[in-house]
């Protein structure tokens, strides 16, 4: 498909924007919107937006809309920035809409059993402000510190809960959303069950923003369970591990938590954590719990789910006996990718879905890609939830030509030769973003392309909407990657090491700032257009530096274990030298 004329954002419409939003909230300097193009995959600096807006409300989204459908620009919806397919960057540039300042949680209400909340607000922040009720929102990603709502919905988002409690979709019963046109819907109902219309508020779940921008979300909640009981097993070879999971669906117990680790991700965990992980041994991980209202109804599932893996013939197993040695099991599962990220300086997380009786073989192929396609630096990790939710993890260096050839050729067998012909899906909860396109059409016959490129024109004919996802818009995106060249391999500032992954973006600076450039990944990604020439130092970039008070919480949430206060100390004695 050939994209549609999009239109420069002429001076006369950057003052009707900044007229929308205020002043405060108008960014269309460079350095800005150089960090909005720094996400979790290969770096593009062809993919710098052209203007930053970060609405307060509704009726601004819905006149920002209605100006960029008139002029035709693109605009792309952003909640943290922690997509791992490239979701919220702009190939097309146009305006990154950033709705991370929407994030007030507007109503509780547990006598009808929902919420309502901004798309802004974080998913752990929500679960927090519901513990005292005894409620719960179940979906539970990995980054669901930093994770918003509205992020969820445009992703339909899993976690690792998903084997029993479900995904996003399950839960929102009612959504407010803005088209491209600036007509705002409301769809859904605001009670528990109607069938009065069309289901149209579930097409705009998992949508990725392609067919409207959301602004309010109605929630379905549930009571937290009271007791749990969790264990963890190790087995020798894979096939044993699937037939256990195998025979504990046959059995029909339902784990709250069933997760895989394969040898890659259990050896540099127990490199990572220590203590008490080196007595285990090397092998296939599988953790398993189960959880509900009644001690003695939780302990009969488990003792009969713990049967039934036993009798596979795993070489260890551990139940925790206490809440902190459950955390301490819990933290080996969460561990995973601070712990692969110290062993090559990028970790690409993907995310692909199988039929679970499929598991063992597909698992052994996956093992076998760098072999398959004679890439001798690439590393693949892998973890997954057991409803067959897959997350390949690929450990290489973006700064070596080939490490990125070779990369980009794993994924191209990893989904052409192992998953679609396992009769697979190439995503099962991190989207199709601008990364996946390509293989849309290995898994969905012509006629549902046709039929969802109908829907996206139908809501969005100009096709503004997040340009580049592949649901209903499968125009290539030529822009290559770019292949990073160091200008000084010897100075220690360049060690960045940053995936990009955006759990730092709880930063003071970057709160009190309201903007990405303000964050550690921001600073970071300021850093590497300065080495790299892509920046030039000025006041502004001064000023983002000078701001990092060097508290030390990014350092401390960093999975990859960035220094990031001596990078940012060394950066300001080059800033003063300079």
């Amino acid at each position: 498909m050939e994209p549609p004329h999009y239109n420069k954002i002429s001076q006369l419409l950057l003052d009707k924007f900044k007229e929308v939003v205020g002043e405060s909230f108008f960014f269309d300097e460079y350095e800005v919107r150089f960090t909005y193009a720094f996400g979790g995959s290969i770096f593009n600096k062809g993919w710098v937006p052209d203007l930053i807006l970060i609405p307060q409300n509704t009726k601004q989204v819905s006149e920002i809309l209605n100006l960029a459908n008139k002029n035709r620009i693109p605009v792309t919806p952003r909640g943290s920035g922690t997509s791992l397919s490239s979701g919220s960057l702009s190939p097309y540039g146009g305006i990154i809409l950033d709705l991370s300042q929407m994030n007030e949680i507007l109503k509780v209400d547990i006598e009808n059993n929902l919420v309502e909340v901004e798309p802004g607000v974080i998913c752990d922040e929500l679960n927090e402000t519901l513990k005292p009720y005894g409620y719960f929102f179940p979906p539970d990603p990995g980054s669901s510190c930093v994770a918003t709502i509205g992020g969820m919905v445009a992703n339909n988002a899993g976690g690792i809960q998903a084997f029993k409690y479900g995904v996003t979709k399950i839960y929102v019963i009612y959504l407010e959303v803005v088209l491209s046109d600036g007509r705002i819907l409301n769809l859904g109902s605001k009670v528990l069950k109607s069938v009065s219309s069309y289901n149209i508020k579930d097409l705009f779940i998992g949508s990725e923003g392609t067919l409207g921008v959301i602004t309010k979300i109605g929630l379905r909640i549930r009571p937290l369970p009271k007791t749990r009981k969790l264990g963890l097993f190790i087995f020798e070879n894979v096939d044993d591990l699937k037939d256990a999971v195998l025979e504990i669906r046959r059995r029909g117990i339902v784990p709250n938590l069933l997760e895989f680790m394969d040898k890659i991700i259990l050896k540099a965990v127990t490199e990572y954590l220590g203590g008490e992980f080196f007595d285990f041994p090397n092998g296939y991980v599988l953790l398993a719990e189960v959880d509900g209202n009644s001690t003695i109804e939780v302990d009969e599932s488990f003792a009969v789910m713990f049967d039934i893996i036993i009798q596979k013939n795993p070489i260890y197993n551990k139940i925790a006996m206490t809440e902190e040695e459950r955390e301490r099991l819990i933290l080996a599962r969460k561990a995973n990718l601070p712990a692969l990220s110290r062993i090559r300086p990028n970790t690409c997380v993907e995310d692909c879905t199988i039929q679970i009786s499929e598991f063992s073989e597909v698992i052994k192929k996956i093992e076998e890609i760098p072999k398959r396609i004679n890439a001798k630096n690439l590393l693949v990790a892998i973890i997954c939830h057991m409803e067959g939710n897959l997350h390949p993890t690929f450990l290489f260096n973006e700064n070596d030509e080939q490490d990125v050839k070779d990369f980009e050729k794993a994924i191209d067998y990893l989904y052409r030769e192992i998953i679609i012909p396992a009769g697979g899906s190439i995503t099962g909860e991190h989207g199709i973003g601008k990364i996946k396109t390509p293989y849309l059409e290995l898994e969905h016959d012509s006629n549902i392309i046709e039929l969802m490129t109908q829907i996206k024109k139908f809501y969005d004919p100009n096709m503004i909407l997040n340009p580049g996802i592949g649901k209903g818009d499968l125009r290539a995106i030529n822009t290559p990657s770019i292949k990073r060249s160091l200008k000084n391999q010897s100075d220690s500032i360049l060690e960045l090491k940053c995936m990009r992954c955006g759990f730092c973006i709880t930063c003071p600076s970057r709160i009190n700032y309201a903007l990405e450039t303000y964050s550690p990944r921001g600073r970071l990604c300021l850093l590497n257009g300065l080495v790299h020439g892509d920046l030039e130092l000025n006041d502004l970039i001064t000023e983002v530096f000078h701001t990092c008070t060097l508290c030390g919480l990014c350092q401390t949430k960093c999975p990859a274990g960035v220094n990031t206060i001596e990078i940012f100390e060394k950066a300001r004695e080059i800033i003063h030298e300079n």
